[in-house]
């Protein structure tokens, strides 16, 4: 049975790097930066401050980057250094039939050596999930859009073949299990 999953998840992610062209390549490669998604943080901070007061807000912030720093954290050095398990990237029966985008000329983009859980996944997650109660009926619209840039994120990861589908799932998971955690805390102590 796991070896059967083992095998759909790695013709998922050979199907979904097969898509590559030029253009696909540049825009993913960038959608995969972390500073690409700083705008929609700081329009999510915009929010926030125009809904809670200053006090609030700067304390929701401060538990906006612990949650982040948190999933970060936890996803490289627990799961990642735990579970070792290489990116399709070093895998020597997958590696060889993944499209990588290329940074500089002869110099391929492969990430780090091991991938589960995918950190973009559990951060991005981990942001949302803690967001979600604090704007969900001040803002619906750019939950919306909160939730498709995630998911374009979490695509790229996959795009540039860097993880696998699993890795993406179970990142996900974490992020939104851990930033759903923190949110009830704030809620107690917040009365929010």
């Amino acid at each position: 049975m796991i070896e059967w999953l083992e095998h759909i998840d790695q013709e998922l992610l050979v199907f979904i790097n097969g898509w590559h062209n030029p253009m696909f390549d540049y825009f993913f490669w960038y959608v995969s930066k972390a500073w690409i998604s700083f705008p929609v943080y700081a329009i999510t901070m915009v929010i926030l401050f125009r809904h809670y007061a200053w006090k609030k807000s700067l304390f929701i912030v401060g538990l906006i980057i612990l949650t982040a720093g948190l999933t970060d954290l936890i996803s490289s050095r627990v799961f990642k250094e735990g579970v070792k398990r290489y990116r399709p990237s070093h895998h020597l029966v997958v590696g060889p039939k993944l499209h990588y985008y290329e940074e500089s000329p002869g110099v391929y983009y492969r990430g780090g050596q091991y991938g589960f859980i995918s950190s973009h996944a559990a951060n991005y997650a981990g942001f949302y999930f803690f967001i979600v109660p604090l704007i969900q009926r001040k803002n619906n619209l750019w939950l919306w859009v909160l939730g498709c840039w995630g998911i374009l994120v979490c695509y790229s990861r996959m795009y540039l073949g860097v993880h696998y589908p699993s890795d993406i799932i179970a990142g996900l998971i974490f992020g939104g299990l851990l930033g759903w955690s923190v949110q009830q805390l704030v809620k107690k102590v917040l009365k929010l």
